[in-house]
């Protein structure tokens, strides 16, 4: 147990008197006799007469320690043991309130919130309190013996008894508990010291001491209102020591004490926990369930973060654990079956499987779920805890055991079950479930029967699909499923029944997208139901005439229901030829539709002419899809010649083109794209493949597809390197990287255009170049548009505007880059441009050029400023006025470009070091050891010097302000009108009055 876990409990105050007012005469007298008494020589005899009187008086407030120091004395005056005792309690209780008032480092704010000090009691002067106590006893004394004495220890509280300090740690606080221990005799008095001794122990941190304390108060005083908390705070000691014995029997007498005290749920809890310590897994589910017994159906546990709910989880999840240290769900069943069924009971294996599975022991949290179910099979929940069970299977990797637990699964709660019929009410919660196992089980064993190929395996998944279909509510896939049942029934050899379900599936939902194969499947199942019946009879054989009439029926309605369908048998084989020499084309598709599909089938021979039948005529006939799906027919033969088959081939990658292209003409772009890249699926080797895709990726560009259209590109061009069409490819490819926001890669097929026309067309290269810089910039990559800017300029040193845009943007990228010797290059080269355009310059070139001979004057500019005229005057205006002619130069060449805009700063700049040489010569450092008069001459002279720079600002300025005739009033000429209003205030500071109107009529 950590310090401060005892609660803090009020003190019971020794005293508790409220002192008013002042002493009386009365008193007066009686403490100057007691002075007399004292130092005069007067004896107590006469003091028999005197009559005492006390009166309340004010006093000051004390601190603890204070207080403590005055108990001290008192107990050093009592006699009586009772009186002792009373005053060490108070003492024990003021030192223990003293330590931790100065434990905690607060004063009296925190004092008056502490329930264990009286603030009442610690404001009381002790030393008076006990004097009027004294004097009392001495006026009610009934022997003169009794009331001298009384006397004179009330005398001896004024004549100055001062007491050793005591100390006000926890220490002094054990040690009067334990004196109070070794004096006291009241039980209840003694009880409370060894709670109140256990938490000074407690706040000492002496743990062994404070448990010590705590046994012995619980072994001595049971009856004591402390002795739950006392267990409590031992077994919460013990457990933290580990040792869990010691712990249950503590915590066990506080959970016997019932539910009404304050530590009965933390006990009960805690107990569990040290069952669950020492391996006594049966013992502390006895007490967690308690817990849960004892908390099931409050109010509390509707709030998830309240207490009480927080506790019940925790609670549940280490039931679990225990379960799992015993016998897992066969524990849980029999911990129930003999101690009576919960509400929570369905919780509790729910909360054990999820152990498990945390724990990654999958069979055992399948196992779980599973007794939950055998336990209770026709619990509104067991369907729930089967799906649980199945999960739990398919986490751990155990496909083997799945599928025979979705079988049961069928059986508990099929239709078929017991389960289905009592409880219809809980077929909602279940049956999507239900449903999904049968078809997993049906599609599983169908695809083993496919495997084996035996037409017996196949009634297993008949038998799956069956049940599936007779399921309520019918699902969506209902038409599919009734054809793979058809399908499964065929393949068993059972036709007559394959026969009706494909005629279900045809013809019994609408909307079904292969309802007419499954018509056609149908005829085929006559055919076979036909063939496997035996003619040996009459009779045998009328029913075999029988159901040749039925194909015919069935035939007839496939035809009229399904007219367009590639395989309508309507006519008979022999017939082809015919229709084919009448060029009825539509006829003979149909009978040799027929003719493929009879069964037995036909020779090979037969069969791939009636197939090329097929697909030729409906090649012919533009319906392209059949046209496909025939041609795909004739290649499954391996009797076709090899020059047929890449005669066919080529026209099955043609069908699915042409395909394509009537998707393109109804401009079904996405489709038709789609329907393109079909055909290198058909037939990779098609002549027609590269056309395809390249008109796929025209398609998708055009609906703005690009993520589809670049890979099929890059592809092309990788395999097709000398196509004429890769001419095209960059243009298209530079389009998609730029919508797709890809510029870096847009960028360098612009790069690659500019390279493919370099010698054939320079301009369209040019622009090409320029465009892919541009895009650079669009993708935030300073190094690669440096790269082609570079390249741009060196190819293309015209036209001058591109080529000063190009610059331009170079120092940008070079500034972004901190590259200050290729930044000041840049502008150097962007002059450069400026002066060899002379007449071919556009304004944005000249505009440009003043641009950058600016922003490389400006640093000659801030030096020149930064110079100052220091002694020797020579040399340091030497140095000023070289860099400023160098910047004058710079200046002019700006405004002898004509761009307004850095004409006027260019002038003001001038302006403005003519004055600042002016105002620094003024204010420049003066020689040493001048006389008076030396000196005024010196600035005299100085005055002269400066005097024609400052007019030369003057003249400067003015021209710049002279431009206002020009239209030209920038920043820069309104700065020099601000300049002149100070240099030239008589002429340029001057400013309109307005004056107020006055309507006066005289």
């Amino acid at each position: 147990m950590s310090r401060g876990t005892f609660r803090i409990r009020t003190i019971t105050a020794a005293v508790a008197l409220s002192l008013a007012g002042c002493a009386s005469q009365s008193t007066t007298d009686d403490l100057a006799l007691q002075e007399q008494a004292r130092y005069t020589g007067t004896t107590l005899a006469d003091l028999e007469q005197t009559e005492i009187t006390i009166e309340a008086q004010d006093l000051d407030n004390v601190s603890a320690q204070a207080a403590l120091q005055s108990y001290q004395r008192a107990v050093e005056l009592f006699q009586d043991p009772e009186q002792r005792s009373r005053s060490i309690r108070r003492m024990a209780d003021l030192a223990l309130a003293a330590a931790e008032e100065e434990d905690a480092g607060f004063q009296d704010q925190e004092l008056n919130a502490n329930p264990a000090v009286d603030r009442a009691e610690l404001d009381m002067n002790v030393d008076k309190l006990l004097y009027e106590n004294f004097m009392r006893e001495a006026q009610q004394a009934e022997t003169r013996d009794q009331r001298y004495a009384a006397l004179d220890l009330a005398g001896s509280l004024y004549s100055g008894l001062d007491g050793a300090m005591l100390d006000t740690d926890y220490n002094t606080a054990i040690q009067l508990y334990r004196t109070l221990l070794e004096t006291s005799q009241d039980p209840a008095e003694r009880a409370e010291a060894y709670y109140l001794l256990a938490k000074a122990y407690d706040l000492a941190g002496d743990l062994d001491n404070s448990q010590q304390a705590l046994k012995d108060m619980v072994k001595e005083y049971p009856d004591s209102p402390f002795y739950l908390e006392a267990q409590f705070r031992l077994a919460e000691l013990q457990f933290s020591d580990g040792d869990y014995d010691a712990s249950v029997k503590s915590y066990l007498e506080v959970v016997k004490a019932g539910e009404q005290s304050d530590f009965y749920e933390q006990s009960l809890y805690k107990l569990g926990w040290s069952h669950y310590k020492l391996s006594e897994y049966e013992q502390s589910l006895e007490q967690f369930f308690a817990i849960v017994d004892h908390l099931e159906g409050s109010a509390e546990l509707a709030d998830e973060k309240s207490m009480q709910a927080k506790l019940v989880t925790d609670v549940r999840r280490v039931i679990s654990l225990a379960f799992t240290n015993l016998d897992g769900a066969t524990s849980v069943r029999d911990w129930f079956a003999k101690r009576g069924h919960r509400p929570y009971e369905a919780d509790t294996y729910r909360s054990l499987g999820d152990i498990y599975l945390q724990q990654e022991r999958f069979r055992d949290a399948a196992d779980t779920y599973d007794m939950f179910v055998s336990v209770y099979p026709t619990s509104p929940q067991a369907p729930e805890f089967s799906s649980l069970n199945i999960e739990a299977f398919q986490r751990g990797g155990f496909p083997t055991l799945v599928l025979p637990a979705k079988e049961k699964f069928i059986s508990q709660y099929g239709i078929h079950s017991s389960y289905w019929t009592q409880y219809p009410e809980a077929r909602d919660g279940y049956v999507t479930q239900l449903k999904g196992h049968i078809l997993d089980l049906a599609g599983h064993h169908h695809a083993l029967a496919q495997k084996s190929k035996k037409p017996e395996d196949f009634a297993r998944p008949a038998a799956w699909y069956k049940e599936y279909l007779d399921t309520p509510p019918a699902s969506a896939d209902q038409a599919s499923i009734n054809d793979l049942y058809a399908q499964t029934l065929f393949s068993g050899q059972r036709f007559a029944e394959a026969v009706a379900e494909f005629e279900r599936t045809a013809y019994g939902y609408e909307g079904y997208e292969k309802s007419a194969d499954a018509a056609f499947f149908a005829l085929v199942a006559y055919q076979a139901q036909i063939r496997a019946l035996p003619s040996d009879t009459e009779e045998q054989q009328q029913a075999k005439d029988q159901w040749r009439e039925r194909s015919i029926t069935s035939s007839m309605k496939f035809a009229a229901t399904y007219p367009e369908h590639e395989q309508v048998p309507q006519v008979l084989s022999n017939v082809i030829d015919d229709q084919l020499a009448r060029e009825d084309v539509e006829a003979a598709i149909r009978t040799a539709g027929m003719l493929v599909s009879l069964q037995p089938p036909p020779p090979e021979k037969l069969l791939v002419y009636g197939w090329s039948t097929i697909a030729n005529g409906e090649f012919d006939l533009g319906r392209f899809k059949v046209a496909e799906f025939a041609y795909t027919n004739v290649l499954q033969y391996p009797s076709v010649e090899a020059k047929d088959r890449l005669t066919y081939q080529e026209r099955l990658a043609a069908s699915v083109y042409k395909q394509a292209e009537e998707l393109q003409t109804a401009e079904q772009f996405a489709a038709a794209a789609d329907m393109f890249m079909r055909v290198a699926t058909v037939f990779p080797e098609a002549s027609i493949r590269k056309n395809a895709e390249f008109d796929a990726a025209t398609l998708y560009l055009q609906i703005e597809n690009f993520d589809s259209a670049i890979p099929i590109l890059e592809s092309f061009r990788q395999r097709y390197p000398k196509d004429p069409l890769n001419e095209t490819i960059p243009d298209k490819l530079a389009v998609a990287y730029e919508k797709t926001g890809n510029f870096g890669a847009a960028a360098l097929e612009l790069e690659r255009i500019a390279g493919n026309y370099e010698q054939t067309d320079r301009e369209l290269a040019r622009q090409a170049l320029w465009q892919a810089a541009e895009m650079q910039d669009r993708a935030k990559e300073p190094e690669a548009s440096i790269r082609l800017y570079r390249k741009y300029l060196a190819a293309y040193p015209q036209p001058y505007d591109f080529r000063a845009e190009g610059q331009h943007r170079l120092v940008k990228l070079y500034e972004q880059t901190g590259d200050t010797a290729a930044y000041n290059n840049g502008l150097n080269e962007l002059v450069k441009t400026h002066q060899q355009a002379g007449d071919q310059g556009s304004d944005r070139v000249a505009w440009l050029g003043a641009w950058a001979a600016f922003t490389l004057a400006e640093p000659r500019f801030e030096e020149f400023n930064s110079i100052k005229l220091t002694q020797p005057l020579r040399r340091s205006l030497e140095r000023k006025t070289t860099v400023m002619r160098d910047a004058l130069k710079r200046y002019e060449t700006i405004a002898a470009i004509g761009v307004s805009e850095y004409a006027t700063a260019a002038n003001f700049k001038i302006g403005q070091m003519y004055q600042v040489l002016a105002k620094d010569m003024i204010d420049s450092e003066r020689p040493a050891g001048l006389g008076e008069l030396e000196l005024e001459q010196y600035e005299l002279l100085l005055e002269e010097q400066a005097l024609p720079y400052e007019d030369q600002a003057i003249d400067i300025l003015i021209a710049n302000t002279d431009l206002v005739g020009q239209n030209i009033y920038d920043d820069w000429v309104k700065q020099s009108f601000a300049q002149l209003a100070k240099l030239l205030p008589g002429r340029f500071a001057k400013f309109e009055q307005v004056e107020e109107y006055v309507d006066i009529i005289y």
